[in-house]
């Protein structure tokens, strides 16, 4: 009786040991923060994402995405930005050395838009330029910001923190990152009475089982490989399909009224510029026109405080800025090429677009000032052949 009662205790502190260590394996290989940068791009195209990843291009998915680039030794260009950068088409426009590394990370984490270049920088050895976009909406306060489901991504955070140790209230930012890390490790760790309403293996396993593979989110079949949308750009849009004016209860609009309370924001362009020169990248900013409905609203919320930081930094680093939201230069008014108040997502939208960009770079090279406002005029001059093209 007493060896039956030894036996009993060896296999149930066995059984205890082993889903502890079977606990413990399994939170070990899903602890994203524990995970170098390396070790993050390899596991992002293998990653299941759920709720608002699916069908949203964040930091997962453009990794997984480049990761299937036929020639990343090609690739020379590349466009960040927010969904008003999406609807930029380099191989569409000719230039077959750029790929597109857009998407909704940008505000989810601080610093997602310098974190969409660095993803791309890590994907592509030879990246010489990336035309970084510079709305407004982009401004953030200085302190961390990070969803949930952006956690994963503190390492790649993490490994820019020597960029923001120059800049103003460095020490308590990277205190904070630290403390974020910290306390999703403590989470992790997990113990096997977190499992004790159901003792069995499979209950270790379930929460990796939630969602689906990346590579299976439907936004697959939009973009391609270099993060191109693979339809081309409808036409202009006709009257009776314009989105009407926006008003106060406008999603848009209520996004930039906390803007000109968290100035001088978190230091986002000035990192993008440290970014580049750290690597050896030419940084390129450019704004996009907004629709002029938009527009009087960013007028109310900070705008000007928005370019003038922008030319400063453009001053300070020697990077070019290119700016297209200002009334004069002929975008805004015409909404025929918007397909909201905001994306340029038609045929002459998205070719002005990024002839303007093209033009101002090819004017800042040409003359070295650094502040590029090209009027569309001269865009539709230059691209005129293609413009008709649009129909």
């Amino acid at each position: 009786m007493r060896t039956k009662l030894l036996l009993a205790l060896i296999v149930s502190v066995g059984t205890i040991g082993a889903l502890e260590g079977g606990t413990r394996y399994v939170e070990a290989w899903r602890s994203e923060q524990s995970r170098s940068v390396t070790e993050l791009m390899q596991v992002m195209p293998l990653m299941r994402i759920k709720g608002r990843e699916i069908g949203n291009q964040m930091l997962v998915h453009n990794a997984a995405l480049f990761v299937g680039h036929p020639d990343p030794q090609s690739i020379r260009t590349a466009y960040v930005g927010t969904s008003r950068t999406k609807v930029i088409r380099p191989v569409w426009m000719g230039e077959h050395d750029a790929v597109n590394s857009s998407g909704n990370s940008y505000n989810e984490i601080t610093y997602g838009l310098l974190l969409q270049a660095e993803i791309a920088r890590l994907r592509f050895p030879n990246l010489k330029r990336v035309y970084f976009e510079s709305s407004l909406l982009l401004r953030r306060p200085a302190r961390l910001i990070v969803e949930d489901d952006h956690r994963k991504y503190l390492p790649l955070l993490k490994s820019l923190l020597p960029l923001r140790d120059g800049l103003p209230g460095s020490a308590t930012f990277r205190s904070e990152v630290e403390r974020a890390s910290a306390e999703q490790s403590r989470q992790e760790r997990l113990e096997v009475l977190h499992h004790r309403s159901e003792m069995r293996l499979s209950a270790l396993f379930e929460s990796t089982s939630e969602g689906i593979p990346v590579v299976e989110d439907p936004l697959f079949r939009q973009v391609d490989a270099a993060g191109e949308r693979r339809e081309a750009p409808s036409h202009s849009l006709p009257q009776d399909q314009w989105r009407p004016d926006v008003g106060n209860e406008n999603i848009k609009v209520q996004r930039l009224r906390d803007i000109p309370s968290w100035a001088p924001w978190d230091g986002l362009f000035d990192m993008v510029a440290l970014w580049g020169k750290a690597h050896g990248i030419e940084v390129v900013l450019f704004q996009p026109a907004v629709r002029e409905d938009l527009y009087r609203y960013q007028l109310q919320n900070g705008l000007s405080a928005h370019v003038a930081d922008l030319q400063r930094v453009a001053r300070q680093y020697h990077i070019p800025f290119i700016d297209l939201d200002v009334p004069e230069l002929g975008y805004m008014g015409d909404k025929a090429i918007f397909a909201d108040e905001d994306h340029m997502e038609t045929c002459p939208g998205v070719i002005l677009l990024q002839g303007a960009i093209a033009e101002g770079y090819r004017s800042f090279k040409e003359t070295g000032v650094l502040l590029q406002m090209p009027a569309r005029s001269v865009v539709e001059q230059r691209y005129a052949e293609r413009l008709r093209r649009c129909g």
